[in-house]
């Protein structure tokens, strides 16, 4: 009988096999563009917001926060697998809702990102509790409803 794999490796497994076929489809998508001679479009950065629109400087303050701890975590290398996964989300979803999906998400597909980035998740809910309005702000208008003297 075949030795039996802790919960833990084999969750980190299909993390790790989710990441890969995200990559392996996002390029798969270039090189279909590339071959239909159709511009192929660049993996998305996050990109610095107009200076003067309302919650731009707290999205610009996120998005540095969670790079630092990218670089604290994996160190300053840009190329793997998980910063490039996270900055394309970030670019599409937010700062506020990635740091939401990696350490709260139900999915299979944030399971396996908050796999990925197990080491960033103290930091991240450090992050959570410096800006608890921005990352709970759904719980908060929930708990106004019921203690209306509540800022």
């Amino acid at each position: 009988m075949p030795e039996q794999m802790p919960l833990r490796s084999l969750l980190a497994e299909i993390s790790a096999l989710t990441l890969h076929v995200q990559q392996l489809s996002r390029m798969a998508g270039e090189a279909s563009a590339l071959i239909g001679n159709a511009p192929a479009k660049a993996p998305r950065q996050p990109s610095p917001p107009a200076p003067d629109a309302p919650g731009r400087s707290l999205r610009r303050e996120l998005e540095a926060a969670i790079m630092r701890i990218f670089d604290e975590s994996f160190g300053p290398r840009t190329d793997t697998l998980e910063r490039q996964m996270s900055m394309s989300l970030i670019a599409d979803i937010g700062p506020v809702a990635f740091v939401q999906k990696v350490l709260w998400g139900e999915e299979i597909s944030d399971i396996a990102l908050t796999i990925a980035l197990e080491r960033m998740l103290p930091a991240l809910e450090r992050l959570v509790e410096q800006y608890p309005r921005a990352f709970l702000q759904q719980a908060n208008s929930l708990l106004r409803r019921f203690n209306p003297n509540q800022h």
